[in-house]
């Protein structure tokens, strides 16, 4: 197995950077500062440009995700060699729920919080759904692990986009913003029947909105490659958003 991290993102979170610095055991894929639509893309092409890398693996920025996650979250894709694995997060520091779901949505109109029906963290930690493992309809790609067959079956698009107004007010930057490409991903993943695996082990701390961190006006936008072997690479630099 040769997983590709990727984190993509435009947050500093300085608990988050540093144990993402610490997971040397595979390569990683940075991308900062891009517009998450366009991160993406970017994301998809470089891993099937590359056939060397087996899964793709989501190391969000606003995670803590240590090497012992890394472990665990790899020894699960040995295991549901077919299926997506994943861990699972708080959705905010103020509401015991987490960013999964139990609830079929494919027909449903999602748009709000309340539809996902997220479920206690109470509930999932005392094995009310049972444990380690539960299948779950939706994942907020928290360490979500994919194999390379089902990266080629999936469009990387955003459900939605943001109103032009709301994007200025939050980015700073006039630009078309796409979101909730995680859900477009379940939603997919779930059409053609892949299994998404929880693994009720693998809790990871999320930071929650901090919009103050969210200009991304004027600054650099880089694509890194850190590789195991300690080197790194550039792999493409564009102008900052203006």
């Amino acid at each position: 197995m040769n997983p590709l991290g990727v984190t993509m993102g435009f947050r500093d979170f300085k608990p988050c950077r540093f144990w993402l610095s610490q997971i040397n055991t595979i390569d990683r894929l940075e991308i900062t500062n891009y517009e998450h639509g366009e991160a993406h893309l970017i994301a998809k092409e470089f891993f099937l440009k590359n056939p060397q890398y087996s899964h793709f693996l989501f190391l969000c920025e606003d995670n803590i995700i240590t090497p012992s996650h890394l472990t665990l979250i790899l020894e699960d894709a040995e295991k549901f060699k077919d299926a997506v694995v994943c861990g699972y997060s708080n959705v905010q520091w103020t509401k015991d729920e987490a960013n999964i779901s139990f609830r079929n949505m494919r027909n449903l109109v999602v748009y709000g919080r309340e539809v996902y029906q997220h479920p206690r963290l109470e509930a999932l930690v005392t094995g009310q759904y049972g444990f380690p493992f539960v299948r779950v309809w939706f994942n907020g790609t928290t360490l979500m692990c994919i194999p390379r067959q089902v990266v080629e079956k999936l469009s990387f698009q955003p459900y939605r986009f943001m109103r032009p107004e709301e994007a200025v007010r939050l980015f700073k930057v006039k630009r078309q913003w796409g979101i909730m490409q995680d859900f477009q991903m379940c939603k997919e993943l779930n059409d053609l029947n892949v299994p998404i695996i929880c693994d009720l082990r693998l809790f990871i701390p999320h930071f929650t909105q901090v919009p103050t961190t969210w200009n991304l006006k004027g600054k650099p936008r880089t694509v890194i490659l850190y590789r195991k072997d300690g080197s790194k690479e550039k792999i493409r630099e564009d102008e900052p958003y203006q």
